[in-house]
C-alpha cells in the first residue's frame, strides 16, 4: 500500500497508518490445529512511505514505491502538497486502485472551501475517485479514527480485488491455450492449497 500525504501536516499519522497496515496479520487456526504449522501465515499488507531522508531522489523513490504497490492511499488536508499531488498522479497513471481521504484537525468538511488543496481534489480527484474521510461530512476527528477507517476501506478494497482477480482468472483459463494452462498449474501454490 503506497501511503501518500504531506509529510509536514501528517507526520505522525503517516507512521501510525503504516505501522497499523504492517501489523495486520493473517491467521489460520484450523490449519494449525490439524497440522503442526506456524500460526502466523504472513503479513497481509505492507505500507510504503517515501521520506525526504530516503537517500534517493524523490521521483525515483516515488516511482519504485508506486510501481511495487497494489493500492494507493492518499490523505489530503489543509495544505497543498506538491509531492502528494505527484504521487496521486503517478498512481492514477499506472492504474492502481486509489483510496483518497480528506482529513483536517480540527475536523471540518471541504465543501465550500477555496483552498488550493480542496480545489485540486474537486478538479483532479473527484471526477475519478470518491473522496472519503471528511470531504462532504465529518466522519473522523482523530488520527486513530482515520486509521481505523482506512483499514476498513483497505479490507473492502482487497476483497474487491480478489473477486476481480478470480473473475479474470476464470475468463483467461476458460479460453486459454494449453501452454498457458500448464504454466498456471505449475505456478507456486499458496499455503492454503
Amino acid at each position: 500500500m503506497f501511503i501518500s500525504s504531506s509529510t509536514d501536516e501528517f507526520s505522525e499519522l503517516r507512521y501510525k497508518l503504516r505501522d497499523s497496515i504492517n501489523t495486520e496479520y493473517m491467521f489460520n487456526d484450523e490449519r494449525t490445529q490439524d497440522e503442526e504449522e506456524i500460526v502466523h501465515q504472513g503479513i497481509i499488507m505492507e505500507g510504503f512511505l517515501v521520506e525526504k531522508e530516503s537517500g534517493e531522489s524523490f521521483d525515483a523513490a516515488m516511482k519504485e514505491g508506486i510501481e511495487s504497490s497494489q493500492i494507493y492511499v492518499g490523505i489530503f488536508g489543509n495544505r497543498y502538497s506538491e509531492p502528494t499531488v505527484k504521487e496521486y498522479e503517478a498512481a492514477r497513471k499506472i492504474g492502481i486502485p486509489l483510496l483518497v481521504y480528506y482529513f483536517t484537525r480540527p475536523a471540518h468538511r471541504a465543501a465550500g472551501l477555496q483552498t488550493r488543496a480542496v480545489k485540486f481534489l474537486e478538479r483532479e480527484v473527484k471526477p475519478f475517485v470518491k473522496i472519503r474521510g471528511n470531504y462532504s461530512r465529518i466522519v473522523t476527528r482523530q488520527n486513530n479514527e482515520l486509521v481505523d477507517y482506512v483499514l476498513a476501506d483497505l479490507a473492502a478494497k482487497v476483497t474487491d480485488l480478489v473477486r476481480e482477480s478470480v473473475a479474470v482468472r476464470r475468463m483467461v483459463l476458460e479460453n486459454a491455450p494449453v501452454e498457458l494452462l500448464a504454466a498456471v498449474l505449475r505456478a507456486k501454490r499458496s499455503v492454503f492449497e
